[in-house]
C-alpha cells in the first residue's frame, strides 16, 4: 500500500515537472514517446492537454506524405479542425484510394501505415475468364469488387508493393485475406499451398506451406480430395470477427525504398479442381 502511495506521489511530481517547463520544451518531449503515450498525457491535466493536442505534436506522427494519400481517396473526407483529428480518423477508418483498389490506415499506438491491396490490385490468373472466375460486390467487402473463384485447376495469385510508399524500417507482418461460401466444394489440399513474401526478382526465401480450409470445418463438406496431412510448421487461418478469413502468409522488413515487395498465394501442383 505504501509502495503504491510512493509511486502514485512519484507521477504527481513528474507531472508537475513537466508543467513547469516551456511548451516548446514539452513539444519536444512528446515528439519522442508515441501516440498512445501523448493521448495519456493529455488526460492528466488541462494544460497538458492543450499541448498535447496541439498541431505542434501531431505532425510527428503523421506519415509526410499524408496530404497526397488522402487526395487519392475515392470516397468523401470530413474536414478537420486538427492534426490530431487527421490521426484518430485515418486510426480509425479504412480510406479507399487509388480508384478503390487500395485501402490505407494508420496504425493506431504507432501511426505507421497499414495498406490493403484489393482483388483489383493483384495479379489473378485466368480472372478475366467468366468461365472460371467472376467479379462480384458484396455489402460485406469494404472495396467496390471482390474476384470469386467458380473453379480452376491452377490457382496463381500475387502482387507488388513498393517499399517507398511503406513506413521504413519496419517490419511488416502481410496477411491474405479471403472468404469462403458456405455450400463451397474445397479442392485444396493441404500440402500444395504456397505463401511467400520477398523483394522480386529475388528467390523466396520464406515460401511456406499453409492450408487455407480445414477439413472438419463447417465451411468444407468431405472431399475425396482431401487429406489428413497438414503441415507440420507454417501459420494457419483465423476467423475474423467480420466472417473473413485471415492468414499470415510471411514478414517483411522495409529497408530500401526502392525495393519491390512481392506477395503470393499458389497451388499449381496438384492439378485437382479447386
Amino acid at each position: 500500500m505504501e509502495k503504491e502511495k510512493n509511486e502514485e506521489v512519484d507521477e504527481k511530481s513528474s507531472c508537475i515537472s513537466l508543467l513547469m517547463l516551456p511548451e516548446g520544451c514539452i513539444v519536444d518531449i512528446l515528439d519522442l514517446t508515441s501516440p498512445r503515450d501523448v493521448c495519456h498525457l493529455s488526460l492528466v491535466s488541462t494544460s497538458l492537454c492543450c499541448v498535447a493536442d496541439s498541431d505542434s505534436v501531431w505532425p510527428n506522427f503523421l506519415p509526410s506524405d499524408y496530404r497526397s494519400i488522402i487526395a487519392r481517396s475515392s470516397t468523401p473526407i470530413p474536414e478537420f479542425r486538427s492534426l490530431k483529428d487527421i490521426y484518430v480518423y485515418l486510426s480509425h477508418n479504412h480510406v479507399l484510394i487509388d480508384e478503390g483498389h487500395k485501402s490505407f490506415s494508420l496504425d493506431k499506438w504507432t501511426g505507421k501505415k497499414c495498406y490493403f491491396l484489393g482483388a483489383r490490385d493483384l495479379n489473378i490468373v485466368w480472372s478475366n475468364t467468366q468461365e472460371y472466375w467472376e467479379w462480384i460486390s458484396p455489402t460485406e467487402s469494404r472495396f467496390p469488387e471482390v474476384a470469386q473463384l467458380k473453379f480452376v485447376w491452377w490457382l496463381e495469385i500475387w502482387s507488388t508493393i513498393r517499399a517507398g510508399i511503406l513506413s521504413s524500417l519496419i517490419c511488416y507482418a502481410v496477411y491474405f485475406v479471403y472468404k469462403l461460401n458456405e455450400d463451397y466444394y474445397s479442392g485444396f489440399d493441404p500440402r500444395d499451398v504456397e505463401v511467400s513474401v520477398g523483394i522480386s526478382g529475388v528467390e523466396a526465401k520464406n515460401m511456406q506451406i499453409v492450408c487455407l480450409t480445414m477439413c472438419d470445418s463447417p465451411y468444407n463438406p468431405p472431399s475425396p480430395y482431401l487429406t489428413d496431412d497438414w503441415p507440420d510448421h507454417g501459420p494457419l487461418f483465423e476467423l475474423r470477427d467480420d466472417g473473413w478469413f485471415e492468414l499470415e502468409i510471411g514478414e517483411i522488413f522495409t529497408e530500401n525504398k526502392d525495393d519491390c515487395i512481392e506477395l503470393r498465394v499458389q497451388e499449381v501442383k496438384s492439378g485437382r479442381i479447386k
